[in-house]
């Protein structure tokens, strides 16, 4: 079984590489998933819509690339968190962006793999130095 570590880098991975497939397949099918991202409507609750969400998110995404700045992953038995802050350079739904994106989450062992029952993120002010 691969650590809780690992499969969160496969999800920054899988977002890069736009694998929709991957990403669903790290999503927790449970009624008590929650995903947050940075539209004001951007909220999946439930494991109903989290394949509809990441098809159309890869599907918005071109030219994308992480930078970490920070990585933590804390993992105790059945459970494990993640913080990470990274610099996202991308074209969103056609537009280029660079952003500070800020992200933390929770994992859920089950029996055959870690996946996520959380995610937050949010986007930093600025990309430049003095911000990093």
């Amino acid at each position: 079984m691969p650590n809780a570590h690992n499969t969160v880098k496969s999800y920054f991975d899988a977002l890069v590489a736009r694998d929709a497939e991957t990403l669903i397949a790290l999503m927790l099918p449970a009624a008590y998933y929650v995903k947050i991202g940075t539209d004001a409507d951007e909220v999946v609750q439930g494991s109903t819509d989290i394949a509809a969400y990441y098809r159309n998110h890869v599907a918005s995404t071109e030219d994308f690339s992480i930078q970490f700045i920070d990585l933590d992953v804390q993992e105790r038995e059945d459970t494990a968190w993640f913080y990470t802050r990274q610099v996202w350079k991308l074209k969103w739904q056609g537009a280029p962006e660079e952003f500070v994106m800020r992200m933390t989450g929770v994992l859920e062992k089950t029996d055959a793999s870690w996946r996520f029952a959380q995610i937050h993120a949010s986007i930093g002010v600025s990309t430049t130095e003095d911000a990093l």
